[in-house]
Parts: C-alpha cells; structure tokens; sequence
C-alpha cells in the first residue's frame, strides 16, 4: 500500500480520535491508579478486536501479528496532580489534568491500534502495544520492564507532543534526553516558638540554605562543558507563622547527560544536604525517588523511522531535527535495553500563545494526531517488512 493511505486513512477517523482524547483529558488520573482511563482504553482496544493483558494493575498490552520480528509502540497515560486553567470547554475540574498530554499519546496510540488492525495481514512481524501508567513519577516504564514487557521485543518506538512547536515531526539521533534522579530531603531540626527561635534548631532555614547551595554544585563543581541542572520543586512545612516546625521535607530532580556527572552529583547532593544540616544542629535524612538513565535513540533505528515519517506524511507536515533536552522520559529504561526511537510531535496551536508542558494553561493542536497516527503505523508495518 501506498504510505501516505495510511494519513487519509488516520484523517478518516480524526473525529473519533477528537472525541477519545477530549474524553481522556476530561477524566486525568494520576501515577499507576488509573482504573477508569485502563479501562476505557480496554474496551476500545476489545472493540477493535484485540485481547488486551493487563501488565501492573493498570498498565496494558495488546499485540496484532504473528511470527517475525516485534515492534514495541508505546503511549503513557497518567496525568500531573495540576489544576487545569487552559478555558477550554472540555478541560479537567478534578484537580488533576493532562498538561504533559499523555491524553493525546494515548489517542493516537488507540487510533495506531485501530488501523493496524485493519492491516493485520500486512504485517510481517508482532507490533507489541503499550499503554503505561506513571511515567510521570518516573517509575512506570521500569515496572512495566520488570513484568516482562519487553520479552520478545527487537526494537521499540515513543513519541512526546511540545507544544511550544508547530505542527512538525521531529527526531534526534543519539542521547537526546537527560537522565533524571528525583529525590526527597527530610530536614529535621527542633521545634519552637517562632517568637523564640534560640529554642529550637529551624529546619526551614536549614531546608533555604540546602536549595541555595545546590545551585552553587552546577556552577562551582561542574564543568561549564557538562551539562546539569539541580531544581528543588517542592517545599513542605507544616504548622503556621509563628511556628519552627520539628521538621520540612524538600523534594527536587537531577538531570544530567553524563554518567560521570551524574554519578559525582548524586553522591554529593546528600553529602551537601547532611554537611549543611550538622552546620546549623539539624539532620536529613535523604532518599532517590528514581534512577532513571539517559534515553539514547539509536541511530540506524531512528533514521530509518524518520525515512517512515517522511514517506508517511509527504510534504504536508515538516519532518526536522530537536536537539538533546534537559527533560527526562522514563521510556529511557526501554533505550537502555533495546534499539529505540523517542520522536517528538510539534503541536503548537496556530494563532495561539504557547506553553510549555506541565504549565496549567497548556493546549494542544489536536490536528496533528492524524499524522502521528500515520507515522507509526507506516513505520511498525514497513520497519517489520524490512527487518523480517
């Protein structure tokens, strides 16, 4: 079949792919507790004629074909405990919401499903469908893998809307996002009358000083051609204004590109942490939430994909190029273990201003699911015919 079909074919069925992911950006579920949105993706995936497993309580996988060679394809589900504010008429009111748009992975992972399984006797090989839970806690990918996920698999494909960009198809060949070690800092001291801080050891300014002198890791002990980025995005403190509490929990990431730097900072971010804490009387105690590694595209892989996309999608949407980003992905488990291709999808709406993912104000250009739809699908049935 001629590849640019199968984009009239995802056009064919862009309304139901509208109606799927306003239906899941609606109803957000956060981590692996995704009862409601595994199961809408079950029924659809029965519907199209699959016999979907159930991988954790809530993660899922679904495979057409036989013999050959598999393709794994994977979409993550889970949204961002975020109070949605983007106006839109079919915007989340839970106090969770799709900011990151794993919504809109999910679609077009359903709307690849649909098809394929129209294609079925096309296929010269397994395509494995994966739907994870709780990427965003970094820790979904590698549990998924620990039950077997990846049994069988040759090679593996993801893809990421950005909103900040036009409508595109964008790959990068090598180690394109950064490893991530998110962390937790309990900060203890003593508590007191705010009115009588002598009596207490105060664990929030303890907690101030910590964050200021991550920041002074980066600048003073990295080299300025090393890439790393420290950010503490949560601070705890319970109790009131005229109240040292006992203790405050700190919780941030670490992102790096080299092991080398990333291993150094990771034995020095407690370190730092506990010498601070002795220096004002408190103690830490510190814990890594998630050891997630650099997500590496491979080369032959993704350049035959971006072949696929440009076969798929013609000269209608542009296919480029993104440079290695300091954000994390836990589909870098899967890069760690099997050839794999991480794209990006441009989806920034036209006339619109742009944010970035994860902002509470973030919207999407739904267009672009079609071509997505086609890009996968042209590239699982024409890399098994290739590699068979």
């Amino acid at each position: 079949m001629n590849s640019m079909n199968y984009l009239n074919e995802a056009k064919e069925i862009f309304s139901e792919l509208v109606e799927w992911r306003r239906h899941l950006h609606q109803n957000p579920e956060v981590g692996f507790d995704l009862p409601n949105t595994s199961q809408f993706v079950k029924e659809k995936l029965i519907e199209f004629g699959y016999e979907p497993k159930n991988i954790l309580e809530h993660g899922i996988i679904a495979e057409v074909g036989q013999g050959g060679k598999t393709i794994l394809l994977r979409a993550d589900m889970d949204g961002l405990p975020i109070e949605e504010l983007s106006g839109l008429d079919y915007a989340s009111n839970n106090g969770f919401s799709h900011t990151c748009g794993h919504d809109i992975h999910t679609t077009i992972m359903l709307g690849v499903a649909k098809l394929m399984k129209a294609h079925e006797s096309e296929l010269e090989g397994v395509v494995r469908f994966e739907f994870q839970p709780a990427e965003e806690l970094l820790t979904g990918s590698q549990a998924m893998v620990d039950a077997g996920l990846l049994d069988g698999v040759d090679v593996a494909m993801a893809a990421h809307v950005q909103p900040m960009v036009p409508a595109s198809i964008m790959f990068s060949e090598g180690p394109s996002l950064a490893a991530a070690n998110n962390y937790r800092i309990k900060v203890k001291g003593v508590g007191a009358h705010g009115a009588m801080p002598h009596n207490g050891v105060d664990p929030v300014f303890i907690a101030s000083e910590i964050i200021s002198a991550t920041q002074t890791l980066v600048a003073r002990e990295i080299s300025f051609a090393e890439s790393a980025a420290i950010t503490t995005g949560g601070f705890e403190s319970p109790g009131s204004r005229n109240i040292i509490p006992n203790e405050v929990v700190l919780e941030g990431t670490l992102r790096t590109f080299s092991e080398k730097t990333r291993e150094y900072l990771k034995e020095r971010l407690p370190e730092l942490a506990e010498g601070i804490a002795k220096a004002y009387r408190g103690e830490t105690e510190f814990e890594y939430l998630s050891d997630v590694p650099v997500l590496n595209n491979n080369p032959e892989l993704t350049r035959s994909v971006r072949a696929y996309a440009e076969e798929a999608v013609g000269s209608e949407y542009k296919v480029t190029d993104f440079e290695p980003m300091q954000a994390s992905e836990d589909f870098a488990v899967v890069s760690a273990q099997v050839p794999t291709c991480y794209y990006f999808i441009g989806m920034k709406p036209e006339g619109v201003q742009g944010y970035p993912v994860h902002h509470p104000q973030v919207v999407f250009n739904e267009e672009m699911m079609a071509p997505a739809v086609a890009v996968f699908l042209n590239s699982a049935i024409s890399w098994l015919k290739d590699n068979k």
